[in-house]
């Protein structure tokens, strides 16, 4: 099981987690400013945007990759 420094769970072990790593590390290197944006990755894998754009600017899954 994966735990950040602070010990809790995180990444795909969370209990809440919906992605995996594996996606998470996919949405990060697809995302190119001003050309493959948040919303045409959030539309094609079905996610909300808000989603795409915390995971892109590290605001989750920070500790754990």
């Amino acid at each position: 099981m994966t735990r950040a420094p602070s010990g809790h769970r995180c990444g795909a072990d969370h209990q809440n987690a919906i992605l995996s790593d594996e996606v998470v590390k996919a949405i990060r290197a697809e995302y190119k400013p001003y050309v493959y944006g948040y919303g045409k990755i959030a539309r094609a894998r079905d996610i909300p945007v808000s989603t795409v754009r915390d995971i892109c600017t590290m605001r989750t899954r920070v500790n754990c990759l």
